[in-house]
């Protein structure tokens, strides 16, 4: 299976359809803009190197950044999330990413909130 290009970012009050705009080797970059903010999207894909005491592992990276344009006096700022999974290229299991998702989003968001608010 093949990451859709358009890439559709499901957010609140509306999907963002970011089409590709850069593929070279192991990463792809989408991007959206008008004119009040961009989302840019980042996939990277990469192995971790061998040591004596752990094999390589594949690692695959997703970035989102928005950008928010400066306006009535508030300053252009960013907003960043991401993620890696590193695992053997032969585990294919994806029960660590569910469960990581399903606890961003569950309780309407409540462990995100409390990780905003510095909690631990």
């Amino acid at each position: 299976m093949a990451i859709a290009n358009p890439l559709v970012l499901p957010v609140s009050g509306g999907s963002i359809t970011m089409p590709k705009i850069n593929q070279d080797g192991y990463s792809s970059e989408y991007l959206f803009r008008d004119s009040t903010h961009q989302y840019r999207a980042i996939i990277r894909h990469s192995r971790t190197k061998a040591t004596a005491t752990r094999p390589s592992y594949d690692r695959h990276n997703f970035e989102v950044v928005r950008t928010v344009w400066a306006a009535g006096g508030v300053d252009e700022y960013d907003q960043k999330f991401y993620f890696v999974i590193e695992q053997r290229s032969s585990d294919v299991g994806i029960a660590v990413g569910d469960a990581v998702a399903d606890l961003l989003i569950a309780s309407s968001n409540a462990f995100q909130l409390a990780l905003l608010g510095w909690e631990n």
